[in-house]
């Protein structure tokens, strides 16, 4: 299943990132990697987020991503990073069936942790009808994580793929999803991101 890593990368020393930006690519494309936002405007929408940059990358699968953030190749590479921002990193799984990103360039991104499964469940069942009027499409719902980096716990990552930012706002504006997100907002803490994608 498709596989995604998002990271908040706080950057503090610009000139030094460079030389990560140029050596990270071509070990993430090794392991079937491609970026899918990266750097992109943001927009905090609910709750709070990392401070920095938003990366998103899709892989192939779970292994796949888990090989690109093992590989010992890629910890000098990372240790340029290390030493040049404060990072979060975290993976996630897609849906069994899930979409790609292809030909979407406006993503929300939630972390959402749980305090009432049972309050949860109509919003997740309701969720996906509010989306359909944006032609929003879940690239990741709730699958198998991973902190990598940053030690924040996780409960659920959410990516949702629009054609633009424009359709994202829509979404998350809508009268629509409106009484949704009370019932989301009571069941759980959530903080939600707008991001641009390339």
């Amino acid at each position: 299943m498709t596989t995604y890593m998002i990271a908040a990368i706080d950057v503090h020393d610009g000139e030094k990132y460079e030389t990560y930006k140029t050596l990270a690519p071509p070990l993430i494309e090794k392991h079937g990697g491609r970026y899918i936002v990266r750097g992109g405007e943001r927009d905090v929408v609910e709750g709070t987020w990392p401070a920095g940059r938003a990366v998103v990358l899709e892989f192939p699968d779970w292994d796949s991503a888990n090989a690109f953030v093992d590989d010992p190749d890629y910890a000098p590479i990372a240790a340029i990073r290390h030493a040049t921002t404060t990072s979060h990193i975290w993976l996630v799984e897609g849906p069994e069936g899930g979409g790609n990103a292809d030909g979407q360039q406006g993503y929300l991104l939630a972390e959402i942790h749980m305090t009432d499964a049972d309050k949860y469940a109509p919003y997740a069942a309701q969720a996906p009808g509010a989306l359909a009027p944006f032609n929003g499409t879940y690239l990741a719902r709730g699958g198998r994580t991973r902190s990598v980096e940053g030690g924040m716990d996780l409960d659920r990552l959410v990516i949702v793929a629009f054609s633009d930012t424009a359709q994202a706002y829509g979404f998350h504006g809508s009268e629509c999803y409106a009484p949704l997100i009370k019932i989301r907002q009571s069941a759980s803490k959530s903080n939600v991101m707008i991001v641009a994608g390339l």
